[in-house]
């Protein structure tokens, strides 16, 4: 094992359940899915691995990697079961807050050299350069924690600057004090990626989320429902399971996005309108920073980017041209 270490605290085995989870209820995400589902945007899953075969990720999963030396290098089998959980959380067919987006398996945990966080950050830059269009990397999930790596940060500050979300956990060392920072934690500490916070059902910080002035946002941590190897399903409780909910609202963001725009989103687009999409809560932000996650799909909270052509013009410009010209050219305000 590496000296990153993952970020469950707790798990509880149970049956298939047929009831939509509560966290996905939570986050308001089955409003989003009016508008899309994630469409295909791929989430890069940096973690223990996935069971490929569980029917949560049916033809969704792509470029499986596995960069230890257990097995070949697609063999990404799920022998700790993290990685299942937290890309069921993302994309599971029933379990996900994106349960159309792909999942991109790539396997760190297990039998390494140690620099293999480090090439799965690289072999993500990579595979954005030269992967078709639909097929790029839109998130990355790091439900884990180390030491500083400053490789490591370039790699990070590269994805982010071509707006790609990296989404990382904060941590399991919380003493439910907000005034006690845990700020070991990293890269969830950094600034260039989103790092996540978890609270229980009623929307209160837990016990064990920590707490520090790196954290962006919360979302639902606590006996999460989602997929485990072998085909089952368990509850995990932990930041490790806060983060993939907010790794899926990239994704359906990044999807809803390009049918749009008809391209991924650039730079800190995709980051600009996940923070639009976030509930303001009387918590410290130290525990739960800006507020909590919540996908309600408003218009309102996406960017206003195009201007009609001819003789269209948003409010502004229709306003202007009737200043400049009065009543030569007809005119039209139109509202998004």
């Amino acid at each position: 094992m590496s000296r990153f270490h993952l970020f469950p605290y707790e798990s509880k085995s149970i049956a298939p359940q047929t009831e939509r989870p509560w966290n996905i209820e939570m986050t308001n995400a089955p409003v989003f899915w009016l508008k899309t589902k994630g469409d295909g945007a791929v989430v890069a899953v940096v973690d223990t691995g996935l069971d490929v075969k569980h029917p949560e990720f049916t033809g969704r999963v792509i470029n499986p990697q596995n960069l230890t030396r257990d097995g070949g290098p697609q063999d990404v089998t799920d022998l700790v079961g993290h990685g299942t959980h937290v890309a069921g959380i993302i994309a599971g067919a029933k379990t996900g807050v994106a349960p159309g987006a792909r999942i991109m398996p790539i396997k760190v945990f297990g039998t390494g050299d140690g620099f293999q966080f480090q090439d799965a950050f690289q072999l993500i830059l990579k595979w954005n350069r030269t992967a078709p269009a639909e097929d790029r990397v839109v998130a990355v999930n790091c439900s884990w924690g180390g030491s500083y790596d400053p490789v490591m940060h370039n790699f990070i500050r590269q994805l982010v600057s071509n707006g790609v979300a990296v989404v990382c956990s904060a941590g399991n060392a919380g003493d439910g004090d907000p005034e006690t920072s845990e700020i070991w934690n990293w890269p969830g500490f950094l600034y260039e990626p989103i790092t996540v916070g978890a609270v229980n059902a009623d929307g209160q910080p837990t016990g064990y989320s920590s707490s520090y002035d790196g954290i962006d946002l919360g979302a639902p941590g606590t006996l999460i429902y989602s997929a485990w190897p072998g085909g089952g399903y368990k509850l995990l409780s932990g930041t490790s399971m806060a983060a993939p909910h907010v790794a899926a609202a990239c994704a359906l963001i990044a999807a809803a996005w390009k049918a749009r725009e008809g391209h991924w989103p650039k730079g800190d687009e995709s980051e600009k309108v996940l923070f639009n999409h976030v509930k303001k809560v009387d918590t410290d932000p130290a525990l739960v920073g800006r507020g909590l996650l919540d996908l309600v799909y408003k218009t309102t909270r996406w960017p206003l980017w195009r201007v009609q052509v001819g003789s269209y013009f948003n409010r502004e410009g229709a306003e202007l041209m009737e200043q400049r010209v009065g009543m030569m050219f007809p005119t039209y305000k139109v509202k998004y």
